[in-house]
């Protein structure tokens, strides 16, 4: 009589199904993590040579941050800390010479971020950050404003040592 006969239990149970899930899930993150380290390895590696390069030209001590700027030239802005612990900010321009000015010798970035707002209070202002524009070191704010229903974009550009402005790039409203 078949009516007796026992069934067979299934070859994935629950608990191979969870355990495969599992190692699926894992095999998967294992594999963006290499994907990710592969692609940024270059960028780090830049970012590395860059930082060493400043501690080097701009006798720095330590660096804190550093990132790659792209206006007129590309240039590597590395801040660190000199010999004294005083902050110094260098400029790494490819196969020319560096600029290396302590923070004490310009505009910081909450003044400059102060003295921006004083002239336009209503200014959204979505980075503020060292640039170099003409071959000299410059604050860069790039920030919208909402004029007459209408949002702009624009980029303004002050000079470093004195905060004294350059020159305005607005953007096309969309």
């Amino acid at each position: 009589m078949r009516a007796n006969r026992r069934k067979r239990p299934p070859v994935m149970s629950a608990g191979r199904w969870i355990a495969l899930s599992c190692t699926a899930i894992v095999l998967i993150l294992i594999a963006l993590n290499w994907y990710y380290r592969s692609v940024q390895t270059p960028v780090w590696k830049e970012e590395q040579a860059a930082e060493a390069e400043a501690k080097d030209r701009g006798s720095l001590s330590s660096v804190d941050s550093s990132y790659h700027y792209v206006w007129d030239e590309p240039v590597w802005i590395v801040k660190g800390k000199d010999h004294n612990s005083h902050t110094t900010y260098v400029w790494l321009k490819p196969n020319e010479s560096s600029i290396t000015l302590r923070e004490d010798e310009g505009i910081t970035k909450d003044e400059m971020k102060e003295r921006f707002l004083l002239g336009k209070p209503d200014a959204s202002i979505s980075h503020l950050k060292l640039g170099l524009f003409g071959g000299e070191p410059v604050w860069e704010v790039f920030y919208s404003r909402d004029q007459a229903g209408v949002t702009n974009h624009y980029y303004e550009f002050y000079r470093f040592r004195d905060g004294v402005f350059l020159i305005t790039y607005k953007l096309p409203a969309r």
